[in-house]
């Protein structure tokens, strides 16, 4: 098994580190990881009401499972990578199309969440 792990490419590594640490702390902080990432995408979800709006026995539940939904973004921008980095050999661009994945999955996550509600 140790073998197999230091095989990997820093990338790989890295998500994988990253999904779990991200899964932990989502399930760790009660929800206040989800709460953070609604900040970065709350411009695109406009149409929905404001985070100060919110209530019912649906936000808590909602906020901690983006949270730890958001940990599978990792695996998923680490598969970007992975499928870009033969064609690209910018370091500079195959982060930002991580960060944007990262990003956008968590977009995804909050629309996906809000559209249910309404």
């Amino acid at each position: 098994m140790l073998e197999f792990w230091t095989n990997l490419t820093y990338t790989t590594k890295f998500s994988a580190i990253g999904f779990v640490v991200t899964f932990v702390v989502g399930f760790i902080s009660m929800g206040f990881l989800g709460l953070i990432l609604y900040y970065p995408v709350s411009f695109v979800l406009r149409a929905y009401p404001s985070i100060n709006s919110w209530h019912g026995d649906w936000v808590w539940p909602a906020v901690i499972m983006v949270g730890l939904g958001w940990s599978f973004g990792f695996l998923l921008a680490g598969l970007a990578w992975h499928l870009l980095a033969p064609s690209i050999d910018s370091l500079v661009v195959l982060r930002t199309v991580y960060g944007l994945t990262l990003w956008a999955w968590a977009a995804i996550l909050w629309w996906w969440v809000l559209h249910s509600q309404t």
